[in-house]
């Protein structure tokens, strides 16, 4: 696991049993996620067969997002993914991270 990733695994497994606020932006595509960590694990995009799922961090627990009423709906699964590919830090402390991914800018904020 690269340098970036498991500072993210440890600073989100130090905060288990919480609630984290999750946003990401993709493009022109923002989400906002409340979701209560369970556990964290790691996922090798080498040991998996499919070969379009990436290196991601995935976080188990139960967790809702904003709808575009401004309503909070269930995930449908009790898990979010996190492609790490290319993690790396903007900021970081206690309690607020702000990575990006070549794919997505977010940030984790303690609730």
């Amino acid at each position: 696991m690269e340098e970036h990733v498991q500072m993210l695994a440890d600073w989100l497994n130090g905060h288990t049993g919480g609630t984290i606020v999750i946003e990401k932006q993709e493009m022109e595509d923002r989400d906002k996620v409340y979701f209560k960590l369970d556990r964290v694990d790691y996922r090798n995009a080498d040991d998996v067969v499919d070969h379009y799922l990436d290196s991601a961090l995935i976080l188990h627990g139960t967790g809702s997002t904003m709808n575009a009423d401004g309503d909070l709906v269930p995930l449908p699964l009790q898990s979010f993914e996190i492609a790490v590919t290319g993690l790396a830090f903007s900021s970081a402390d206690e309690k607020r991270v702000q990575a990006q991914t070549e794919r997505a800018k977010y940030t984790f904020t303690l609730e």
